[in-house]
């Protein structure tokens, strides 16, 4: 499949130093900053297990984003802290 792939980069013009991997690490990164839990991921990719995860999903600023809001929401609900 790798060699396939490759030959359909090189015939659409395509930088060559793209890979088979390089649309897998994209495609799990955007499924990241939909706000999926591992789980979730793991359901879509089709992975094993979550260990491989931090591999392919990179960490993006929307992720950071998402994260500081889910913290901030748990900080204040309840009336545990104000904003």
């Amino acid at each position: 499949m790798r060699h396939e792939v490759k030959r359909i980069i090189l015939l659409a013009g395509l930088p060559e130093n793209l890979s088979f991997t390089s649309f897998r690490h994209c495609g799990l990164t955007e499924i990241g900053d939909a706000d999926m839990t591992d789980r979730e991921i793991l359901a879509q990719s089709a992975q094993t297990t979550a260990k491989v995860l931090p591999r392919y999903v990179k960490k993006t600023m929307r992720q950071v984003a998402n994260g500081a809001r889910k913290h901030r929401a748990a900080r204040t609900d309840g009336g545990q802290m104000s904003e």
